[in-house]
């Protein structure tokens, strides 16, 4: 891989490693803001912002855990590629 690329990659990486912290903290404060706003409407206490905001946590390490699960099989695979070509040379 040219210099140039591998430059380009890593700023690509960099770019969605910052969007995942965006994701985490919106899927956060979304479930917060979400079950408040029902527990205003419908006149309860707090029930529907502490579960809404649970689901708000869940889904947000959720897709972190998913980012995570992609970019370890992407570099996997290749390390298994670059193996493969210096075995052939």
């Amino acid at each position: 891989m040219e210099p140039e690329e591998k430059k380009k990659q890593t700023w690509i990486k960099a770019i969605a490693l910052t969007s995942l912290g965006w994701q985490l903290a919106l899927s956060i404060f979304g479930g917060a803001f979400l079950g408040y706003y029902l527990d205003r409407v419908i006149g309860t206490r707090y029930i529907f912002t502490l579960i809404f905001l649970l689901i708000g946590v869940l889904a947000g390490y959720y897709n972190l855990y998913k980012y995570i699960d992609v970019e370890m099989r992407k570099n996997i695979s290749e390390k298994n590629q670059n193996q493969d070509e210096n075995n052939k040379q």
